[in-house]
This record gives C-alpha cells, structure tokens and sequence, in this order.
C-alpha cells in the first residue's frame, strides 16, 4: 500500500519519492489519525485483493515467458491480451497515456492541456473501480485525509507530479511514468 505512504512527487531533484512510515498521531488529539495496524493493512489487502473486478479473466491474457524470439526485439510481457479487456475504462484511460512522456532523461517533460486531461480520465476511472473506492473509504475512515477531495489530489500528485532523475537538470520523470511505463 506504497500508496498511503508515500509523499508528494515534486522535488528535490534526487530521485522518486522515498516511501516513508506514516507517524503514528497522538491518539489524545479529536480528529486526528487514527493509527493503522499491521492487522488492519492484511485485512485491507485482502478486500483490495477481492474487490478487483477489473482484473482479466482466464484466457484475456497471455505472458510471454520466453522473451521476443528476435534478438533486435524488445521482448514483450505478454504475447495476447484480449481486446475485450483493453476496452475496459481503465485500460483505455492507461493506453492513452503512454505517448504522453519524453523517453530520455533530461528533458523536461512538458504537458499538454490534452495530456492533463488524460491524467485526469485515467485517474476519475480508476477512482470508479470497486478498489480504489475501497481504499478511499479506509482512508477517510482512518483520517488520514480531511475529505475524499485531498485523497485524489494527492494520489494525483503521486502519480502525475514531476521530479527530476538528472540531477535537477529537468523535471523530467512521474511516478506514473516511471511505474505504468516502465521508465
């Protein structure tokens, strides 16, 4: 659940955001976080786990275990995935924005009005998918954010926000494009 943890995409300069614990909140202070237990975090995975009806079903995908077979090929994971599944607004939302970022390091990745429409298409049907309302729920239920709003802006600045993997020389990577990507 790196997502719960990990702060703000901006930055430093020095890389992707490091993953942190989140502090423990003095139990004494009303609306305050409540603390999440280890117990609690299985749980949630579990019901993360079971509420995935957005997951492909037998025979919509097939892995490629074996590389290319050429070796000038990039080797690709999957050899099918059903057009079915790649219909599914999250997967079509996801596809859409793969030819939205800079592939070398360095140059600023710059977007477009359509671009951050994608980002926010994507982001609207992930949020509509049973897993992510989900996690929402705990999330709020737990105060861990003030309102479902601070939720999503958040969880976009986490994968959308820009940093630097030069140096500071450019903004040039998102925690979207370096996960989704495959940056």
């Amino acid at each position: 659940l790196w997502l719960l943890v990990v702060t703000g995409a901006g930055g430093s300069g020095e890389g992707p955001p490091v993953p942190r614990a989140v502090p423990e909140p003095p139990r004494a202070v009303p609306g305050s976080p409540r603390a999440v237990s280890d117990a609690e975090l299985r749980e949630l995975s579990e019901q993360l786990l079971a509420a995935d009806s957005n997951r492909a079903g037998p025979g919509q995908l097939e892995l490629n275990l074996e590389g290319s077979g050429s070796d000038t090929a990039a080797p690709r994971l999957f050899s099918y995935v059903s057009p079915e599944l790649l219909a599914r607004p999250t997967f079509s939302r996801l596809l859409a924005l793969l030819d939205n970022y800079e592939p070398r390091t360095g140059r600023d990745e710059v977007e477009t009005a359509e671009e951050q429409r994608e980002q926010r298409e994507f982001l609207d049907a992930a949020l509509d998918t049973p897993v992510l309302a989900l996690l929402e729920r705990f999330v709020l239920s737990k105060g861990l954010y003030p309102s479902a709003e601070a939720f999503r802006a958040d969880l976009h600045s986490m994968w959308f926000g820009l940093y630097s993997r030069s140096s500071g020389k450019a903004l040039d990577s998102s925690g979207f494009e370096h996960v989704f990507h495959g940056e």
